[in-house]
């Protein structure tokens, strides 16, 4: 895949197959994104790659959690409100996504097990889960990180697999600690479900738009 055309293409995937992703595979995603830019070359990231019974049990958790309304302890918090124009997108995103997928906004039963779905990462075989160390400095930080997920998703988009970028994976990060065993400095930041996209699923036909350049490109001198 030409790369302009992987940057253009790539999307979430919203429902995946059953069918578990190789191991070798995952490494060659891995192994391309390792090159992803931070700053200094600090390289402040590590993957958790979850798969089998792992993300069986660990998504029957979150997903119970969830639906018992558990307050969820997010290490990484994300902002509850947006200015006008960036909610405006994260609104459409919404209605689009649950208009393709057949889902009236009075509908609040399928809305919520639609989010039931997503805390089991939609059905993928495997999750990516995105982690630092406690103490470094979150900015530049979540920088770096944003740098190598999105390698981690044209990589993976590359070679035939699919992602979807979930902040929901990572609402309970004491359950991703214990089912992965690790300690409490390891900061969870989001989690990646991967795996074959399902072409049947019509949340798989939705795709987001991008504002165009004269929107938010502002030249200077040239």
């Amino acid at each position: 895949m030409e790369l302009l055309d992987g940057m253009q293409t790539r999307k979430s995937i919203r429902a995946f197959k059953p069918d578990p992703v190789p191991r070798d595979l995952v490494e060659r995603v891995l192994d391309a994104a390792r090159w992803s830019p931070s700053w200094g070359n600090t390289q402040p990231w590590e993957l958790v790659v979850a798969g089998g019974e792992v993300v069986t049990r660990l998504t029957g958790d979150m997903a119970a959690a969830f639906e018992q309304k558990q307050p969820p302890n997010p290490d990484v918090v994300m902002p509850q409100t947006f200015p006008d124009a960036y909610k405006e997108r994260y609104m459409a995103c919404a209605a689009g996504l649950f208009g393709t997928m057949g889902i009236a906004r009075e509908d609040k039963a399928r809305r919520f097990a639609h989010m039931v779905n997503m805390t089991r990462a939609f059905g993928a075989p495997a999750i990516i889960y995105v982690v630092f160390e406690e103490g470094l400095t979150v900015p530049y930080t979540m920088l770096d990180l944003g740098a190598l997920i999105h390698g981690v998703c044209l990589a993976a988009h590359a070679l035939g697999l699919g992602t979807c970028i979930e902040a929901q994976l990572a609402l309970y990060p004491d359950l991703v600690r214990r089912h992965l065993d690790l300690p409490a400095n390891k900061k969870i930041v989001v989690g990646l479900a991967l795996g074959y996209p399902d072409p049947a699923a019509p949340a798989n036909a939705f795709r987001t738009d991008r504002e165009p350049l004269d929107k938010f490109v502002i030249w200077v001198g040239c």
